[in-house]
């Protein structure tokens, strides 16, 4: 009997160790576990599990309250450094917002200035040119030259800053349409064969019968950059325009290569910066203000067109444009014949008899406008306004063969009302009431033309031709004798040459 309870009291006692232990290995897990989950918590920024440690008992309380010690010091680590962040991201958002505000007044600025700024520029062309038919001698004639050489570095640099605020702005969309390349090319070619001539060069611009997707006043401005920019960096040689097929035929890209003496392709990407130029050329303001390839670059993106370059030292380069191809949608004019522009040699009396409107507000340009044109020969009748105009040409039975007219005399866009029987109200645009009272579509020339590109489209599209201040006389001079010998008149619409 008695080795009955001994043997119970012994099963007892083992229970009752076995019980102990138990509870001890199972609070130790949970301990184990607490202690690994706040260890993840804190891996994962989480210090939700730090006060409840720093309450905790048990053989591993210490451990406990270090790793809470540990962190809370994180948290505060982890506080710090987010108010840090934050603070850097304010700074920086308000540096961001400062750039582009005065990124936008300087847009604003030279926008608003544009009229202001191209006016005085305007007259000093005009002046120059006025000034280089008197007789002077041979000292006097070579300060005219020079004068007239600042003069266009001076309108070149307004063009381009100009250029670059419209970009800047977003104030340039494109007009996407089917364009024939060779128009833009037959531009081009008239533009710059003077330039060429007086340099010595070759320039050639191969004919071409592919149609590009594109907008034509755009690209024109692309190419001509180009084409310019070739030009004068070419001491010798040849500069080369084409235009082929790419990309299996859904592409076609426009290729300006010149003889020049090449880039490094170390400068192959600042190039297209906003006033960046070659080391060695900081100096020479006849290579520019670096406003060029910047303005190609910005145009280009408006286009949605690559632009590429291929340059090394002493091998020439060339600048690409790829731009999406187009059907041809009606009978393309034969290539090949371009439109010369007007030679210096040529005599003051082309023009001779040729009768012009002149309306410009601001006297000084009006006086050396008109003195230019009636040393060309022309017959002009100047007036400020439109008004005394109508009247001048009324009562001296004065029909106009051409208008030149400021853009701000201009009004709205269409000549709808030179049609016989269309009322003429005070609202009517100076070149409507001209037509209007000769009973016939003008040929017309506005000075300053608008900045918007589609009001712009919209003035061309009515056969007027834009002329941005400040024009200069050479170009003016050869559009009038383009009008005189009936080129220009067959680009009028409605107007019989």
């Amino acid at each position: 009997m008695l080795r009955e309870w001994v043997i119970a009291w012994l099963a007892l006692a083992c229970g009752l160790s076995g019980l102990v232990a138990w509870r001890a290995v199972r609070r130790e897990r949970m301990q184990a576990a607490r202690l690994n989950a706040a260890i993840q918590s804190l891996e994962n920024n989480d210090f939700s599990q730090i006060a409840v440690l720093a309450r905790a008992n048990g053989p591993l309380a210490p451990s406990y309250r270090t790793l809470s010690a540990i962190g809370q010091r994180l948290q505060w680590g982890k506080e710090e450094l987010e108010e840090l962040v934050s603070d850097v991201t304010r700074e920086l958002r308000l540096r961001k917002e400062e750039a582009e505000k005065a990124t936008r007044a300087k847009s604003s600025f030279i926008a608003a200035a544009s009229h202001d700024l191209r006016q005085p520029m305007h007259a000093m062309g005009l002046f120059i040119a006025r000034l280089g038919q008197l007789p002077l001698g041979s000292g006097a004639d070579a300060l005219v030259d020079n004068l007239e050489l600042a003069v266009q570095s001076m309108q070149d640099l307004l063009d381009g800053l100009l250029n670059l605020s419209q970009l800047e702005a977003g104030a340039v969309k494109a007009d996407f349409q089917a364009h024939p390349v060779e128009h833009t090319f037959q531009a081009v070619r008239a533009a710059l064969s003077a330039q060429a001539r007086a340099q010595g060069l070759r320039l050639r611009v191969r004919p071409t019968n592919l149609w590009a997707l594109t907008d034509p006043a755009l690209l024109q401005r692309v190419v001509m950059n180009l084409g310019h920019n070739a030009l004068r960096y070419t001491n010798q040689g040849a500069v080369l325009i084409v235009c082929r097929k790419v990309h299996d035929g859904t592409g076609v890209r426009i290729d300006v290569l010149d003889s020049g003496r090449g880039i490094d392709p170390a400068h192959h990407v600042q190039i297209f910066q906003e006033f960046y130029r070659v080391d060695g050329e900081s100096s020479d303001v006849s290579k520019g203000m670096g406003l060029g390839l910047n303005i190609v670059a910005r145009t280009a993106d408006v286009l949605g067109a690559a632009l590429s370059l291929r340059s090394a030292l002493g091998c020439g380069a060339r600048f690409s444009v790829t731009l999406p191809i187009a059907q041809t949608r009606r009978t393309q004019p034969q290539p090949g014949r371009p439109t010369e522009p007007a030679s210096a040699a040529a005599p003051l009396a082309d023009l001779a008899g040729l009768r012009v409107l002149l309306l410009e507000p601001d006297d000084s340009l009006r006086a050396a406008t008109r003195d230019l044109l009636v040393s060309w020969g022309c017959t002009v009748m100047a007036e400020p306004a439109l008004a005394p105009a109508l009247l001048r040409m009324k009562d001296e039975d004065f029909v106009p063969g051409v208008v030149l007219c400021d853009f701000s005399l201009a009004g709205p866009v269409g000549l709808d009302a030179a049609k016989p029987g269309t009322a003429v109200g005070a609202e009517t645009g100076a070149l409507a009431a001209v037509s209007h009272q000769c009973g016939t579509r003008v040929a017309a020339c506005l000075f300053g033309g608008p900045g918007e590109a589609v009001l712009r489209a919209q003035w061309q599209e009515q056969g007027v031709v834009v002329l941005d201040k400040p024009v200069r006389p050479a170009k003016l001079r050869a559009w009038l004798r383009r009008l005189r010998t009936g080129e220009a008149v067959r680009q009028i619409p409605g107007l019989n040459p």
